[in-house]
């Protein structure tokens, strides 16, 4: 009986040697997984980082492409034509790119894909905040916007003069002047806040 006492503790002292083991194990693999997730995670918004100032150059292209096809005066035309053809193999070539157009017609404004050169008044309460014209076509690549489109957005109408006792002044939603975030500066500071996160 004295003898297996000692083995029995020796055994169970084994056991707990040999569990924390297995959970130093799984720690340490569940520690790699994490670090090679978000090194995937890096390298692809690195690329998408690159794409998109390749990608720049090329969408103002892209833009002076729709400018001349807007202004064509004869769609049968044989130059025409091949300027739309043209135009359409650019068009596949930024979507091969991994460039998309944002969606913007009748969503509510996001400063992180679209920015605000102005205020449209609109009749129902429902449209305010919401685009309501797209002035450029903006783009993304992936969860990276390269260009935010340029929208009109909608505020609620403004009372006439001694409505509601409000004398004439503007009730907005939507501040009066748009916030620089809306504005040109808005693709600069939200590029270099993502570049400096990497």
């Amino acid at each position: 009986m004295k003898n297996e006492e000692p083995m029995e503790e020796e055994i169970e002292t084994s056991e707990n040697k040999e569990q924390e083991y297995l959970e130093g194990w799984k720690r340490a693999r569940a520690d790699l997984e994490n670090l090679q997730r978000r090194m995937a995670e890096t390298r692809l918004h690195e690329q998408a980082i690159i794409k998109r100032n390749i990608a720049e150059p090329l969408i103002m292209l892209g833009d002076n492409f729709t400018s001349l096809i807007d202004h064509a005066p004869d769609t049968k035309d044989p130059w025409t034509a091949g300027v739309l053809h043209v135009a359409r193999q650019f068009d596949q070539v930024l979507q091969d790119f991994g460039v998309e157009r944002i969606d913007t017609t009748d969503i509510v404004f996001d400063p992180n894909i679209h920015e605000a050169i102005e205020e449209v008044e609109v009749e129902s309460e429902n449209e305010v905040g919401k685009v309501k014209e797209v002035v450029q076509v903006g783009y993304k690549i992936g969860d990276i916007t390269v260009r935010p489109a340029k929208v009109r957005v909608g505020k609620i109408p403004s009372p006439k003069m001694g409505e509601g006792g409000g004398e004439g002044r503007e009730m907005q939603l939507i501040p009066p002047h748009p916030p620089a975030c809306w504005r040109g500066t808005f693709s600069q500071n939200r590029r270099r806040e993502r570049d400096n996160n990497l």
